[in-house]
């Protein structure tokens, strides 16, 4: 008997995946119909056409079997212009008889979508909901630690550390963390009084970065959720973003050299499994998740793999700096390759979502 996880997880995967989806090729069309390039469908999965409708300008808005991803369908776009003979068959609403800027911003616009989506959502989410921040106080002093020593108690809030003001205990971390071995003026609020003292972090090797980072041996104390006004929610929803931007480059970095665990990669599997969980959760998480989600499928599409976005952008750049597009064989075998390659990656991902 199949356990209701798997619907939970299956009705999360949908309700989480699909806007993304709709909003990365919304950026598409729009992009298409305003540089006068037609839409012959705009498709939410893949595979035979479930439902749909056409609409006055012709495109054929659907959902497919497959749901896992969508397409738009631009007028001429798979036709070859390095082909003379075909020139003239091409009427002026194809997508390759677009200028060059406008096949640019066609292409941009999906994976640019989301990214707007990814800040939109955490902007909401900070404004409606408040965001989470971890105070700079200290929770627990460890003993025979840098901070124990330097008389670091429970309780105590930190104002600066080298006359830099801290305004969340992430500040404390990251300063900590990048001063190894090194003398820190911690200036601390203990009881309304004002007291200044010195802590030299040890030196702690930390596996996964192959990096030497600092510790004195202090935890946070519980996060508080904070209101913000418009503008503050916009500052962090684009700070996070960034944040969130930094680190899928680092998690893509590491894993071209391999130092990626199978527990840290998610495949559609993973993605239905917390997107299961974040629906149990309430509104925020599944927001907060999508937002997670959304600026990953912006970045992950401009990859430069053929078959993405990005590998679409990388032959418009050599058809820029060689002033001529790429030869059609060559192309269609980069396309090839491209869907090739991300079968087999969809393919690995899902074995680490499965434990093998």
């Amino acid at each position: 008997m199949i356990e209701s996880g798997f619907f939970t997880s299956l009705i999360g995967f949908f309700i989480v995946l699909t806007p993304l989806i709709f909003f990365h090729e919304l950026g598409h069309y729009y992009a298409a119909i305003k540089s006068g390039v037609s839409v012959e469908s705009f498709s939410i999965g893949f595979g035979p056409e479930l439902f749909g409708y056409t609409d006055k300008n012709k495109t054929r808005w659907k959902f497919s079997l497959i749901p896992l991803g969508g397409y738009v369908k631009m007028k001429g776009e798979l036709i070859n212009l390095s082909q003379k003979s075909n020139q003239n068959l091409l009427e002026a609403d194809t997508f390759l008889q677009a200028n060059l800027f406008s096949r640019f911003l066609i292409i941009l616009s999906g994976p640019l979508a989301n990214l707007v989506l990814g800040l939109f959502l955490i902007t909401s989410l900070y404004y409606f909901n408040g965001r989470y921040i971890s105070p700079p106080i200290i929770s627990e002093v460890l003993e025979a630690k840098p901070a124990k020593i330097a008389g670091i108690i429970s309780g105590d809030k930190v104002i600066s550390i080298n006359k830099k003001k801290i305004n969340n205990f992430s500040d404390i971390k990251n300063i900590v963390e990048n001063n190894p071995n090194q003398n820190l003026l911690f200036e601390i609020l203990r009881n309304d009084s004002v007291i200044y003292t010195n802590i030299k972090p040890n030196e702690f090797y930390e596996k996964k970065s192959k990096k030497i980072l600092g510790r004195i041996g202090v935890t946070a104390a519980p996060s508080e959720l904070i209101t913000l006004s418009i503008l503050p929610a916009l500052k962090f929803g684009f700070l996070d973003s960034m944040n969130m931007t930094l680190e899928w480059l680092k998690g893509l970095k590491a894993l071209f050299m391999f130092e990626v665990e199978k527990k840290d990669v998610l495949g559609p599997i993973g993605i239905a499994k917390i997107s299961g969980t974040s629906l149990d959760r309430g509104i925020t998480a599944v927001i907060f998740l999508m937002a997670i989600l959304s600026i990953n499928l912006g970045l992950i599409n401009l990859l430069p793999i053929p078959a993405l976005d990005g590998g679409y952008i990388l032959l418009f750049t050599y058809e820029l700096v060689f002033r001529k597009p790429l030869s059609g064989s060559i192309q269609l075998y980069l396309l090839k390759f491209g869907f090739l390659f991300l079968i087999l990656l969809m393919i690995l991902v899902t074995a680490f979502d499965l434990g093998l």
